[in-house]
């Protein structure tokens, strides 16, 4: 885990976040905050957060839609904030794609304790994705190796940046604007062109094709989906 990982918090509650911010950065995070489902998920994109705490009642796209939205492009650990939910509502938090829920008010040690869980369990879970292989392509994301049939293959900066973006988010849709910001940078969502440029180079090098997609699957204007075969 990080020494100081970055918490995003979205709530509308202006005292809560205040009271929140002061423990947390007490218990050594470093925390943002939002205060609409919006505004959260463009600060959860340029930010990319260890973890996000998010209320359920939040003002223009609320919690689960924030939720939702945010499980096809990324596997950031996620804490729900909810008021006295049933047992119906608590499943349909973690059927959203929430990692877990914590009810308010709720004590501050419970929190923190939930919080660190969360953060330990995405840290093995990220360990063990660190290299992929599925005995025709290795992909190891740690010393940014590539081999395709046993032979290595040299890849650009950008498209190694889509290739760890994919095996990130492998088996899911991803939409064009999130691998462009993350290939690109903020300020290149439509530059799509391009993006269809390095796919293909991409596809090229890992002995793909466009016509009968081995790995990298065109969804008709969302984006793409790494499909894995192991």
């Amino acid at each position: 885990m990080k020494e100081k990982p970055v918490v995003l918090l979205v709530d509308d509650e202006p005292s809560l976040c205040q009271v929140l911010t002061i423990l947390l950065e007490e218990e050594g995070f470093s925390v943002i905050t939002a205060s609409d489902g919006e505004e959260g998920l463009r600060l959860a994109m340029q930010q990319r957060p260890d973890l996000v705490l998010l209320d359920i009642m939040l003002p223009r796209t609320d919690g689960r839609e924030v939720c939702r939205r945010l499980r096809q492009v990324s596997d950031v650990p996620i804490i729900m904030l909810t008021c006295m939910p049933t047992l119906e509502e608590k499943v349909g938090r973690l059927v959203d794609g929430a990692d877990d829920y914590v009810t308010k008010p709720f004590d501050n040690n419970e929190l923190v304790a939930r919080m660190r869980a969360v953060l330990r369990r995405a840290q093995r879970r990220e360990a063990s994705q660190r290299v992929y292989d599925d005995g025709y392509l290795r992909v190891n994301l740690e010393s940014h190796q590539v081999f395709v049939n046993g032979d290595p293959v040299t890849l650009s900066p950008k498209e190694w940046r889509l290739l760890e973006y994919f095996l990130q988010h492998k088996n899911r849709v991803v939409p064009h604007q999130a691998l462009l910001r993350y290939a690109w940078g903020d300020g290149y969502e439509e530059e799509l062109p391009s993006l269809k440029v390095y796919i293909a180079h991409l596809r090229r090098k890992l002995g793909d094709s466009a016509r009968r997609p081995r790995y990298i699957h065109s969804e008709r204007t969302l984006g793409y989906r790494f499909e894995t075969h192991t």
